[in-house]
């Protein structure tokens, strides 16, 4: 992994979690039907054990109509 890699990683984490929720989608399962996304993989996402690549969230974005902004919190 580079370095660069490494220090956006740090700097950021999602909110798919708040935002999946605030849209009303209830599940990871009903979210991962739609977006085509593993539920596993979408667990991890939410629990920012796995950084939510651009793929991702291009496809999370489709599907809860929110922007890509919208899932990325800045650490502080």
């Amino acid at each position: 992994m580079s370095r660069l890699n490494t220090e956006i990683k740090g700097k950021y984490r999602n909110r798919v979690l708040q935002v999946r929720l605030q849209k009303e989608i209830k599940t990871q399962k009903d979210l991962a039907g739609r977006t085509g996304i593993r539920q596993s993989i979408l667990c991890d996402i939410e629990s920012n054990k796995l950084f939510l690549s651009s793929i991702y969230a291009l496809r999370i974005v489709e599907v809860l109509g929110c922007s890509i902004d919208d899932l990325y919190e800045k650490r502080i």
